[in-house]
């Protein structure tokens, strides 16, 4: 039996949550290349299934409308992926989606990291919302159709 969580929005709407399967996989990567320029290859989906990170999809009326990956061992956390499917972006999904990240790593770990795009400014803008500080870049971290682009690591202390 699969647990499932249900969260609302700021905007109302209602999302459920729950961990990702091998029959999400093709859906999740659908989502992963509209919502990336660089999308993660389905291996490494496929290592949430039987990996330490976990990956929880966020559904709203049975659509994939998001998810979030995470991980922790050691007294730290890292967020490894957040995405939300383009239509449904500005509507408080990615916020919920982290919120839930963070309550579920919490009393886990006492640090939780991330890396993101320079040029996000959205997703910047959201982890300093929630708390999170600058701690440097990453140097040519990710790829893009002209080159590299830096990475800001940020991190929040639980």
């Amino acid at each position: 039996m699969t647990t499932s969580i249900c969260l609302t929005t700021y905007s109302g709407l209602v999302l459920h949550l729950r961990e990702l399967s091998s029959d999400d996989i093709a859906t999740v990567m659908n989502l992963e290349r509209s919502a990336h320029s660089h999308p993660w290859r389905q291996s490494s989906f496929e290592d949430c299934l039987k990996g330490r990170q976990k990956c929880w999809l966020a559904e709203a009326n049975n659509v994939l409308v998001g998810y979030v990956v995470f991980a922790h061992g050691g007294g730290d956390a890292e967020l490894l992926n957040l995405a939300v499917a383009p239509a449904f972006q500005r509507k408080g999904i990615a916020q919920c989606l982290l919120e839930f990240a963070l309550t579920s790593i919490t009393g886990k770990a006492d640090m939780l990291f991330l890396e993101v795009r320079v040029s996000n400014q959205k997703a910047i803008d959201l982890y300093a919302k929630m708390g999170f500080f600058e701690l440097g870049n990453r140097k040519n971290y990710y790829p893009t159709l002209n080159g590299r682009e830096d990475a800001l690591l940020m991190a929040l202390q639980l």
